[in-house]
């Protein structure tokens, strides 16, 4: 028994040498192939298992050896190649041997081979672990048992005292050379992978480093020292950025890497670098947090890349797109333009054969304006030009918008559109005009592809998980199978005799799917050959909190229809006196005893004009005139000065007096009080809205002058300075703004107008939404004709006032394509001054705003 302990041992301290002669074997081989590697691993395993058995203890023909071990090894870490080798070399030694237990060693052989490449398959899909190398070990310890249950009885004594032994020698075994083998292998990996990634480093132009969490290098490439301006690396370790760059740079970057630091989370920054040859250059860097191997936070890794040459592409690009979008909108509003105004009829009639070219003209200008307008903006989504400003809003108003926009393409088919409303009341966090976008594209789409007399369906529905469906929905002829993979491609058409009569640009479901995407949606279709198609947008349904009424003061209208006047008097003989002289003048008056009621009273009510007392009440009148001045209500007020010291206000103002019509001693002079109101009503009633048209192109300016036409008095101006001039001189309804003037920006203009101006921005350049309030409507060239802007001036901008808490009084006409007697009361009982019914003459719009202007100034 000692005996086989001993055998035992030896052949365990075999295991520990060969496994050590095969790390030595294998640091050699390393560069070979997989499969040479599991051969060399075989031969090394089957040289340890006929040693085994060679200076193993034998009993009547019976060895106890550790052979096991060996093969179970090669099986489990070499695969087939290494299994074969070593099971068919260990057969061959043991068949040499001989004796009566040949035949029971020769299966313990297969058995543990079997064992072996069993586990190696096991393990072969994922990650091996030493569970892995334990469950080897126990299987190739109840397989040497199997092999014990069947020695023959002869030697059955033997076999039952070494049966322990071997048992257990044969799990150590396994686990020793497993874990050895294991650790080897872990090694031989780790090293690959760090040459491999000191290669990467090394090579790498971009500048990557390791800083501890106080800034300190620890780790960096060369192209890192290159950058700071390092001799070498090994400078690097241990020094911070402020070893190498000016104190204020590196407080920015420590800055930057303490905010990844703080939040754990990657940060991504593009700043403006000194690059290693002196230039001004651009990096994007990133910064992430560095962790140890519990996951606590013990540096940075930074991540810098010369993108110097990007911006400067990017920055190319947008001035090649700002040069097209000038240089072509411009022209071509004039072409489009004029062309429109002809075949409308401005220019006279024309007969039928230049009607008909004119007409043709017209349309293909339509179709070259898509084109660009198309390709402009999905250039400006791509590169992240477009601001979208999104907002919680009602998704219906906006699918009305877009259908009665589209009421009027291809108008000779006579396609009618339905809109469903499933989910009233649905809101979403949207850009209204981008959705807007979405919608004229989709239903331009369905219309195109639709047959005469034909029906488009727009249908918003509530989808589970609180989601919304917009679905466009035609009755055509269906998209073709080859075709639907690539729809939302940019310039794909389907082949089609239909779609090459039709045209388009093959933009514009490539620009519905960005956008969508762009909003937090993603859009999506159903087909089937002949019966139509249904594109879907889906957008997370956004539900509105509760808010508190918010109390809001409205400015009053005379009941009269006078205009009026505000008596700023303390005296109230003299303020009756001036009130019956107004009232015999046609006017309507309050009467203000003090400052602090003047002032509320200019903030309820509508004044044309007001007549001051210096001395009011023991206060400075010349103090509430400037208040007046400075505030932005009624801050252009006409002043008539009723004063007992007026020549001693006059002086004391000292040229500041501005919009001040008259001064006039105690008691009043009836004559100059009217002279006076007369003055304020001629400069305040015009016969015709007055626009300024800001825009330096001739083509432009005329083509706008003919389609707003005789309904209004209009001025126009070529540059900055043209304006300001004519803006100084005269009182404007409406300003028409171009944003690229010679001599200047035309939004400089803005801070010369008085607030209750209504401004367009008509431009070739796309528009920043940032303008706010001050701009009624942004409008660019090529997406708008002069018949839009005079709408907007008529419909739009006071549409707009009409919503302001403030202004609600002004005049609104209420437009509208329905002709029936209750749509038309329904509009008038909800704030409309007058109404029309599309299609309607431009000229008429602007005649009856006229009126109505006319009509709040006093006259009929």
């Amino acid at each position: 028994m000692i005996e086989i302990w001993h055998s035992l041992l030896a052949n365990l301290a075999l295991v520990s040498i060969l496994v050590v002669a095969w790390d030595l074997v294998a640091d050699f081989t390393g560069r070979l192939s997989r499969r040479m590697q599991s051969l060399l691993l075989g031969v090394v395993m089957c040289v340890g298992a006929i040693i085994s058995m060679a200076t193993a203890l034998s009993v009547s023909g019976f060895v106890v050896d550790l052979r096991a071990a060996f093969i179970a090894a090669a099986a489990f870490f070499g695969g087939w190649p290494a299994m074969l080798i070593a099971t068919v070399g260990s057969i061959a030694y043991r068949i040499h041997l001989g004796g009566q237990g040949a035949s029971v060693g020769v299966m313990g052989i297969l058995i543990t081979a079997v064992v072996g490449i069993a586990w190696h398959h096991i393990v072969a899909a994922r990650s091996r672990t030493m569970y892995d190398i334990f469950g080897l070990g126990v299987s190739v310890a109840l397989a040497g048992l199997i092999t014990l249950l069947v020695i023959p009885t002869q030697i059955a004594g033997l076999a039952q005292q070494s049966t322990f032994p071997s048992l257990v020698f044969r799990f150590l075994s396994t686990i020793i050379i497993g874990v050895l083998l294991d650790r080897q292998q872990r090694r031989r990996d780790l090293l690959m992978s760090n040459m491999i990634y000191r290669a990467m480093v090394r090579e790498l132009p971009d500048c990557l480093s390791i800083k501890d969490v106080d800034g300190r290098f620890i780790a960096a490439n060369p192209a890192t020292a290159e950058m700071i301006g390092a001799a070498s690396v090994e400078q690097l370790i241990g020094k911070t950025d402020f070893d190498f760059y000016p104190k204020e740079v590196a407080e920015r970057f420590r800055q930057n890497e303490m905010g990844a630091l703080e939040a754990g989370q990657t940060l991504r920054i593009d700043q403006p670098a000194l690059l290693p040859d002196g230039r001004q250059g651009w990096l994007y860097t990133l910064k992430a947090p560095f962790r140890d191997e519990s996951g606590k936070i013990t540096g940075v890794v930074t991540y810098n890349r010369d993108i110097t040459e990007q911006k400067h592409t990017a920055q190319l690009k947008n001035d090649f797109i700002s040069t097209v979008s000038h240089e072509l909108r411009t022209p071509l509003t004039s072409i489009r333009g004029s062309l429109g105004l002809i075949a409308a009829g401005v220019a006279g009639e024309l007969p039928p054969k230049a009607a008909n070219l004119v007409n043709i003209a017209h349309k293909n200008s339509e179709r070259l304006v898509l084109l660009i307008n198309d390709i402009l903006d999905m250039e400006k989504i791509e590169s992240g030009v477009i601001a979208f400003k999104i907002k919680q809003m009602p998704v219906r108003p906006v699918l009305e918008q877009a259908i009665a926009a589209s009421s009027n393409y291809m108008a000779d088919s006579r396609i009618r559109i339905v809109l469903v409303d499933d989910a009233p009341r649905a809101e979403a966090n949207i850009d209204p005009d981008r959705l807007h976008q979405v919608m004229a594209n989709l239903l331009s789409n369905a219309i195109k592809f639709s047959d005469a007399d034909g029906t488009v369906t727009v249908k918003l529905e509530r989808r589970d998980r609180d989601m919304l469906r917009i679905s466009v929905i035609d009755q055509g002829a269906g998209i073709p199978e080859a075709f639907r993979s690539r729809i939302f491609g940019k310039f794909e058409q389907a082949d089609a005799s239909s779609t090459r009569r039709i045209g388009g640009t093959g933009l514009g479901l490539s620009i519905v799917k960005a956008i969508a995407e762009k909003l937090g949606g993603a859009v999506s279709f159903e087909t089937e050959q002949g019966k139509g198609t249904s594109f879907h947008v889906d957008l997370a349904e956004a539900h509105r909190q509760a808010e508190k009424p918010v109390l809001v003061e409205r400015r009053a209208r005379p009941r009269d229809g006078r205009l009026r006047v505000l008596i700023c008097e303390d005296e109230a003989d003299v303020a009756a006196v001036i009130a019956a002289l107004l009232d015999a003048e046609g006017f309507s008056s309050d009467v203000a005893p003090d400052i602090d009621t003047a002032k509320a009273l200019l903030r309820s009510r509508d004044y044309v004009a007001l007549t001051l007392d210096i001395r009011l009440a023991g206060e400075s009148g010349i103090k509430l005139f400037h208040d007046i001045r400075a505030s932005p209500m009624n801050s252009d007020i006409s002043v008539i000065v009723i004063s007992a010291v007026a020549d001693e206000a006059k002086r004391s103002l000292n040229g500041t007096a501005v919009g001040i019509v008259d001064w006039l001693e105690k008691p009043v002079d009836s004559r100059r009080l009217h002279a006076a109101l007369a003055k304020i009503v001629d400069g305040k009633i015009d016969r015709r809205p007055r626009i300024l048209h800001v825009e330096d192109d001739e083509g432009v300016l005329a083509v706008m002058s003919a389609g707003l036409g005789p309904s209004v008095s209009f001025t126009s101006a070529k540059t900055l300075q043209e304006a300001r001039r004519a803006v100084a001189k005269h009182r404007f309804d409406l300003v028409i703004l171009d944003i690229a003037l010679p001599d200047g920006s035309g939004l400089d203009l803005l801070i010369d107008l008085p607030l209750e101006t209504g401004v367009i921005v008509f431009s070739a350049a796309e528009l920043d939404e940032r303008l706010g309030d001050r701009v009624q409507a942004m409008m660019t060239k090529t997406r708008a004709s002069e018949i839009d802007v005079a709408k907007a001036d008529g419909l739009e901008v006071l549409a707009r006032i009409k919503g302001d808490p403030a202004l609600s009084e002004t005049p609104v006409v209420m437009l509208t394509a329905r002709k029936g007697e209750k749509d038309i009361v329904s509009a008038l009982e909800k704030g409309a001054d007058d109404y029309l019914v599309k299609p309607f003459i431009p000229e008429e719009l602007l005649a009856r705003l006229a009126r109505l202007l006319a009509r709040k100034s006093g006259r009929r």
